[in-house]
């Protein structure tokens, strides 16, 4: 398969279909904050629950425990995220928003 470089090259100057907004809604901006900070820490306890055992006295060790597993994870990691105690999902929107502060003065 042979594809020719032109056609993965982008234009030089978007045009308004491709132009980002100026600023996201603030609203979205911590929605995705958010979820990223509690995708992260479900990650992170997920590295941290691998090396435990399943216990058997509270109906661990089945096949469905795996599964189970992850998603409580990812539901902690949702819990921790929005009680703001870890701080990332605030840096996290704190960074979206300089990069767009930035553009914006860019275009200006």
């Amino acid at each position: 398969m042979d594809i020719a470089a032109t056609t993965l090259r982008s234009p030089a100057t978007p045009t308004p279909a491709t132009a980002r907004p100026a600023f996201p809604n603030p609203e979205a901006a911590d929605k995705v904050a958010k979820e990223f900070e509690a995708m992260l820490v479900g990650q992170l306890m997920e590295s941290m629950f691998a090396g435990m055992r399943e216990s058997p006295l509270f109906g661990g060790g089945g096949p469905a425990e795996k599964p189970w597993r992850s998603m409580m994870l990812q539901e902690y990691g949702k819990a921790i995220a929005e009680s703001g105690t870890l701080g990332i999902g605030r840096m996290t929107h704190d960074e979206i928003a300089r990069l767009y502060a930035s553009q914006a003065e860019q275009r200006s």
